[in-house]
């Protein structure tokens, strides 16, 4: 691939053929201490991150103010959150290669994996990476919130 435009532009292609509805990179360094803080210096190492999204159905997102209902709940737990949460992963995990066979340094962090269950945290905020891409912002629901689909842009 010729430059770093080039190279956004098919990480682009292959996150939406992948099934991403968002794609974004974010610049990193506005945010290195609380990258370190909360995935130590071997995450704040990387000057950027790559940041997908997958939407949730809006169904789902309309019921989550009765997430106490139990049918509710599991709707949220099986597709709003585990089917999305390993199709991300499958993403990321593609996006990774596709930057070590050209040379970049990369490292897929999961979906959804707790390093800090009592704060529920997990090793890398994806939250704080689609905000600094431009895709967003973390609304009320404490999901991202954004205004339009990447395939509308």
């Amino acid at each position: 691939m010729a430059g770093k435009g080039d190279l956004d532009e098919y990480l682009r292609g292959e996150a939406l053929t992948l099934g991403a509805d968002y794609f974004g990179v974010a610049d990193l360094s506005v945010a290195r201490q609380a990258v370190q803080e909360q995935g130590g210096e071997m995450l704040a190492r990387f000057p950027r991150a790559v940041s997908v999204g997958v939407a949730m159905p809006s169904a789902i997102v309309d019921q989550l103010s009765r997430h106490t209902d139990r049918r509710v709940a599991l709707a949220y737990r099986s597709h709003g959150y585990e089917i999305l949460n390993r199709r991300l992963d499958e993403i990321a995990s593609r996006l990774v290669s596709i930057l070590q066979r050209e040379g970049y340094r990369a490292f897929p962090v999961a979906a959804s994996q707790a390093v800090d269950r009592e704060r529920l945290l997990g090793l890398f905020s994806h939250k704080l990476a689609a905000h600094l891409a431009g895709l967003g912002w973390i609304g009320k629901s404490c999901l991202l919130v954004t205004t339009r689909l990447l395939n509308c842009l």
